[in-house]
């Protein structure tokens, strides 16, 4: 997948997450127009022109089924379940996310370092090329979980939209879906632009981009790099905990699954103690 697909993808990911719009449950309507059927139908069967006929059995035997099919259907999920199920499902692509920021941290730093004279020439190339190996694999991992978060869909309440009567754990467990969905953007917008370097690395590497455009090109990035890791690392910051969230994850989630629920973790290397063992 080239770059304008990712960034196509993640212009229809931001669109679907802006207002997160609830999803209209007709399971109530449903089973309300079915109820009535099954009530012609039995007073059909019971009566017809005045005059008194048996039911058919197999008739009988119809209506029991569909009555039964009727009640076997789920209730629809509260908003504290739907909020829950979001939070998530925002979990994954944010995870994905970390190891991708931590590798364009790295990259940043050396230069940073290079800057003010803490590492030389060859030695901001080396941390260069180090953080280049496996780094497009992490940036597809994300937006492939990305592709996955759009087929669910986030299907929770802004905070702003729930009314005063709402009860707290909601408040609380939308309040932290609405994080996640601003680190994800975060996230997304860095990833974006560290995709772009890489794919330009690449160009350089292949001889199919001059040292001078990539060099320009790169100051351009390294900049607004750093302005976007900064603004990623202060939304998870504020992701916080699922708090109330995991109040419903035991009968959201499939007893089978070991895997824990947790916020995107909070980045835990930086590139200054790795480039202190280079001087």
């Amino acid at each position: 997948m080239g770059y304008d697909d990712n960034q196509q993808l993640d212009e229809d990911v931001a669109e679907s997450m802006g207002d997160r719009p609830g999803i209209l449950f007709a399971g109530g309507v449903a089973v309300g127009a079915a109820v009535l059927a099954l009530v012609w139908v039995m007073v059909s069967l019971m009566s017809g022109g005045g005059a008194q006929q048996a039911p058919d059995s197999s008739a009988a035997a119809r209506l029991q089924n569909q009555l039964a099919a009727v009640a076997s259907v789920p209730p629809s999920p509260s908003r504290l379940e739907r909020c829950a199920t979001a939070a998530y499902s925002l979990t994954t692509p944010l995870q994905a996310a970390a190891p991708a920021m931590d590798q364009w941290e790295v990259h940043i730093g050396a230069m940073n370092k290079l800057v003010v004279g803490a590492i030389t020439l060859p030695q901001a190339t080396a941390f260069w090329n180090q953080t280049r190996v496996g780094a497009q694999h992490r940036i597809d991992h994300f937006h492939a979980a990305l592709r996955t978060l759009r087929g669910s869909g986030v299907d929770c309440p802004a905070p702003g939209l729930l009314d005063k009567a709402a009860p707290a754990d909601l408040r609380s467990c939308a309040a932290h879906v609405d994080a996640e969905v601003r680190a994800l953007d975060a996230a997304r917008t860095a990833v974006n632009t560290w995709d772009m370097h890489v794919r330009d690395m690449e160009r350089l590497r292949t001889g199919k981009l001059s040292p001078t455009a990539a060099t320009q090109m790169w100051l351009s990035m390294w900049q607004r790099g750093q302005d976007q890791l900064k603004a990623y690392r202060a939304a998870t910051r504020d992701v916080g905990t699922p708090g109330p969230c995991l109040i419903v994850r035991n009968g959201l989630l499939p007893q089978s699954s070991s895997a824990p629920w947790s916020p995107s973790p909070s980045p835990s290397r930086s590139p200054s103690p790795g480039m202190e063992s280079m001087h």
